[in-house]
């Protein structure tokens, strides 16, 4: 590399100091890319974005306060194009698939090599998109559980509403007065989900709906 060529400025935002010291070394280390700032705090990586634009933003997802999704939001709407990497350690069938749909540029996971990270930061600078190994099996494995699901137009709107209440944690009583409808009519409502989900009970139906994009979690 063109020692005169410019290194690619990167924010770096985990609310565990000791992984942010790792991500740093790791770009550091780089001599395509240097980290600009560094913080453990989700609200002062949205007062630096606000600030300025980075070739390259490495966040986690689970944070205090500020989420890394809320993140992602506010980068996107300050600049669609921007280059962003997201470092987990969450391997949870629903963070998977709405990894998989955020339209980040790359993701690795933290229980993977440090060579994923690097791999990841060459492959966004070329304008490429990139997924760790563990990563891309968790989504194929994700594709595999969804194929053949049944069109979505068979869920009707009722049901919808019903397996988003449950998803919420509420009971059949407090469904029925979301809903104002019987506490018979929502356990049929249920009923119906379980048969059509092949759940066996109502975590079961919760955690194949999320997966397979019915629903999400607030």
């Amino acid at each position: 590399m063109d020692s005169k060529m410019k290194k690619a400025e990167v924010l770096v935002v985990d609310d565990h100091s000791l992984i942010v010291e790792g991500i740093c070394r790791v770009v550091n280390a780089m001599p395509e890319a240097v980290v600009a700032d560094a913080t453990t705090s989700g609200k002062k990586a949205l007062e630096l974005i606000a600030k300025r634009d980075y070739d390259i933003y490495i966040l986690d997802v689970s944070m205090p306060e500020v989420s890394g999704f809320d993140l992602i939001a506010q980068i996107r709407e300050l600049n669609e194009d921007a280059r962003i990497i997201v470092n987990t350690q969450h391997e949870e069938v629903w963070i998977v698939n709405r990894l998989a749909q955020s339209g980040v540029n790359a993701v690795t996971l933290k229980s993977s090599d440090s060579n994923e990270l690097t791999n990841a930061i060459r492959s966004v600078l070329r304008g490429e998109s990139y997924a760790c190994g563990r990563f891309a099996a968790l989504c194929q494995k994700l594709k595999r559980g969804t194929e053949g699901i049944f069109p979505r137009e068979t869920l009707t709107r009722r049901e919808r509403e019903v397996l988003q209440a449950l998803a919420k944690g509420l009971n059949s009583h407090e469904i029925a007065e979301q809903l104002h409808v019987s506490e018979n009519t929502v356990e049929t409502f249920r009923r119906r989900l379980m048969a059509k989900f092949g759940a066996k009970n109502a975590i079961d139906l919760v955690v194949k709906a999320i997966a397979q994009g019915w629903i999400t979690l607030e």
